[in-house]
């Protein structure tokens, strides 16, 4: 059925995992309760799912690493009924009354532009996903379907794990992190398709390049840097990408990636409005459960979705919008910068600031940088602050939060 870090598991040992939830107090008439679960294996927390999926209650997963007192303010925001921590022995209760009339798929958005909010979305919905996701898959890609990422986000789970057995591939989960690990299980698995972040991707790209090839990746979550692909395209038989958001899943897939910026073509079950590339414009997804505005900005190129950049990210420069991934491209023009991230700023004097910080292995001068925007971009998309750091500070979910980085200018 599946593998987790090597250990495989059976029908038979789902089917156990049901009868033991068959018998427990707390999963009784589950298709009225919201179940929230933060387990440290990753085949109990997906048996539980797809238990409470079958049954028709409400799931909500939060990830292993959480502490429990964040876990349990997870569930409390959630609406959950009970909370599973660790273990199915020792449940917390959080209420009791048994008040759900429909079953979801439970799951807090990133928060990389604000509060985290709770996300619903039905069982329906997810298998409207599924059966749009898969038929347009390219079935020449990957007999292997290996998630090194957390399958306790919609990527991970639906995209990898339900994708997968509902196109008959044996899911091969890594909850190691570890890139040397990752390389070990790809080797095993030549013929696959590797589901993961960018950030892994590229460090997976620079240990790779003395042992081999990649048979075919998929990326998700956020905007890859040109380099970053070019790299990748140069080390895998083929790149993937898809684009999605909270409420609707997946949405768009690109089968043969040249162009970070492209996200693909949507996929059947929804209709995407935007702007063209001359002006770009909101993300609108529509499909039969209703319209949902991503606050993302793009356009269409052809059939292709093409993404710029948060709406919550745009820089108003007296007037001007200026698009962070135009001035990161810029920057990556130089090829001695590993990442460049462009965010704004608020001047008390003059609105909204461009910024940036970069990493490089080597120590570079500012100067050479505004030297290069000057070639390339207008007056008001030039950096006003260049800040060479170690690292650039991520989120747990291997995001950016352009929010976080900004700040008042002095």
């Amino acid at each position: 059925m599946l593998f987790v870090n090597e250990q495989y598991y059976t029908i038979s040992d789902l089917e156990e995992y049901h009868y033991k939830f068959e018998h427990l107090p707390e999963l009784q008439d589950c298709q009225n309760k919201r179940i929230a679960a933060c387990l440290p294996e990753a085949f109990s927390y997906i048996a539980l799912c797809l238990y409470i999926w079958k049954k028709g209650g409400s799931f909500v997963p939060i990830h292993a690493a959480t502490p429990f007192l964040a876990a349990k303010e997870i569930a409390c925001e959630s609406a959950a009924h009970v909370l599973f921590f660790h273990s199915f022995e020792d449940a917390t209760i959080i209420k009791k009354e048994q008040n759900e009339q429909e079953g979801f798929l439970v799951q807090m958005s990133s928060g990389t532009t604000g509060t985290p909010k709770k996300i619903l979305r039905t069982w329906l919905m997810i298998e409207e996903e599924l059966e749009a996701y898969t038929s347009v898959f390219p079935e020449h890609v990957g007999s292997t379907t290996i998630i090194a990422c957390p399958v306790t986000h919609s990527y991970g789970l639906i995209s990898g794990v339900f994708a997968a057995l509902k196109r008959g591939s044996t899911p091969v989960i890594i909850t190691n992190s570890n890139p040397k690990y990752v390389l070990r299980i790809l080797r095993e698995y030549p013929d696959h398709i590797l589901y993961a972040a960018p950030a892994l991707l590229h460090m997976l790209v620079q240990l790779a390049k003395p042992v081999g090839q990649f048979n075919a990746v998929m990326t998700s979550g956020t905007l890859m840097p040109q380099p970053w692909l070019d790299a990748l395209c140069l080390t895998a038989n083929r790149v993937l990408q898809q684009y999605g958001c909270s409420e609707t899943g997946c949405v768009t897939l690109h089968p043969d990636l040249r162009h970070a910026e492209e996200m693909g073509r949507a996929l059947p079950h929804v209709r995407i409005q935007t702007g063209t590339e001359d002006a770009p414009g909101e993300i609108v997804i529509s499909t039969k459960h209703g319209k949902i505005f991503t606050k993302d900005i793009g356009y269409v190129k052809g059939d292709m979705l093409c993404f710029v950049t948060r709406q919550d990210d745009m820089i108003n420069v007296a007037g001007l919008n200026v698009y962070p991934s135009v001035v990161e491209k810029v920057l990556l023009l130089d090829e001695r910068l590993e990442e460049a991230v462009v965010y704004k700023k608020q001047d008390m004097y003059a609105g909204e600031r461009v910024c940036a910080q970069f990493t490089s292995v080597a120590v570079i001068e500012i100067t050479e940088l505004l030297t290069l925007c000057q070639k390339y971009l207008a007056p008001h998309q030039i950096p006003v602050e260049l800040v060479q750091v170690d690292e650039i500070k991520k989120l747990p979910n291997g995001k950016v939060s352009r929010r976080m980085l900004g700040g008042i200018m002095v």
